[in-house]
């Protein structure tokens, strides 16, 4: 196993966050090697191989929310279902859970919309700060460490806090205003 240069590798990634430019930066600079903070060894990638990954928690990454409200007994099976899911993967997949397709299609063009602007209109979004209550972050990674890999990926998140009160929506970034008008037909 290679030895690694703890201390240049801090600097990589201070040097990332300052940036501001997120992985889409990377990628936008014409870069064709991807930086070492974002090379995993080879080992943890044996480990976690995606059939290792899919096999141990047997294909249940579906989530059917059908009936949620119509008893305790559905609504504990669904919340232990999503706990399994939470703890085995940190994600899964919902389905009949309400929300309007239309809606989904919106918010996914929004966010695209987003990541596809120049690197000057992103960058005003770019906090790790998730502390404050109303927040729309824009970021890569929101636990950078010079000890361990980076993820390959940009992520713009919005506090749930901050859609109860309906002015807030007009702190979105602007290519993302139309969600507000699909959120309120919910």
């Amino acid at each position: 196993m290679e030895a690694v240069d703890h201390s240049e590798r801090e600097k990589r990634v201070r040097e990332f966050v300052e940036s501001k430019a997120a992985v889409n930066g990377i990628v936008d600079s014409g870069t064709t090697k991807i930086p070492a903070m974002f090379v995993h060894p080879q080992e943890t990638l044996q480990q976690n191989s995606m059939d290792q990954w899919i096999m141990s928690f047997g294909f249940q990454y579906v989530i059917d929310l059908k009936g949620l409200d119509q008893s305790i007994e559905r609504r504990k099976e669904v919340i232990s279902e999503i706990s399994k899911a939470a703890e085995a993967w940190g994600f899964f997949q919902m389905v009949n859970h309400g929300v309007p397709l239309d809606v989904m299609e919106e918010v996914l063009k929004s966010v695209r919309r987003f990541h596809e602007q120049p690197h000057e209109a992103k960058v005003k979004w770019y906090s790790l700060d998730f502390t404050k209550k109303f927040t729309v972050n824009y970021f890569s990674n929101g636990d950078l460490k010079a000890s361990t890999p980076a993820d390959w990926r940009d992520t713009l998140s919005c506090n749930c806090q901050f859609l109860e009160d309906e002015s807030n929506f007009r702190a979105l970034p602007q290519v993302c205003g139309l969600i507000s008008q699909f959120i309120h037909q919910l």
